[in-house]
């Protein structure tokens, strides 16, 4: 009998291992408003390394991307949660309203337009901090050029990273702590390089990718 290790079974287990680590450690994160974007940042850069696929030194790439890119992981924290809280501010308000008003009614379309948007770009956004080296207002626009120039395959890649962190509500905690954010940003990242391919030609990725740190 051969090495196990020389057999597919090491890297396997290596490889579960480390995408439930990611997970944990990413859950503890975001336990606090602080750690929250480093655990995303993180996580979404570990999963960005499997959806090309690559096997990623986990301590290097996760922990690399929040030393390298911390600034980034805050600023697009506080832009959430400065627009998720307006978001749900407005909400909030509707139920004291007469929605049968046609002020009412637009003013409820329009913010859970904003929403979808700000949801569908944080998917973009998250997976291109860890990827490019661009500034943020640089995240920023690109990840509302690939919403709005992609409605459709925007919406659909946030609706089916969100499917795992829906489905664990309904399932026992240790889903959610384990598995989910892990299945979710693996979700996001090769929904993200997708879209890429969609949008830019082999020779126009090839220079954006070319502004990523090696």
């Amino acid at each position: 009998m051969g090495n196990w290790q020389d057999s597919g079974f090491y890297a396997a287990a290596e490889r579960i291992g480390n995408f439930l680590f990611a997970n944990l450690i990413s859950a503890f994160l975001f336990m606090t408003v602080i750690g929250a974007p480093f655990g995303l940042l993180g996580l979404f850069a570990l999963m960005n390394e499997w959806a090309q696929g690559r096997q990623p030194e986990f301590l290097r790439v996760y922990f690399g991307a929040i030393r390298r890119r911390w600034r980034s992981a805050l600023g697009l924290g506080i832009i959430d949660l400065a627009g998720f809280g307006l978001i749900l501010f407005n909400l909030s308000i509707f139920p004291l309203m007469q929605l049968r008003s046609f002020p009412a009614m637009l003013s409820l379309t329009l913010t859970l337009s904003l929403g979808a948007v700000l949801l569908m770009a944080n998917v973009y956004a998250w997976s291109l901090a860890s990827l490019l080296d661009l500034p943020l207002r640089g995240l920023i626009k690109l990840s509302l050029l690939l919403v709005l120039s992609r409605p459709l395959h925007s919406f659909f890649i946030a609706l089916a990273a969100l499917a795992p962190l829906l489905a664990s509500l309904f399932l026992p905690i240790a889903f959610l702590l384990i598995l989910s954010f892990s299945v979710s940003a693996y979700i996001g990242a090769r929904g993200v390089w997708w879209a890429l391919r969609l949008h830019f030609s082999r020779e126009e990725l090839a220079e954006l990718l070319a502004t990523a740190e090696a």
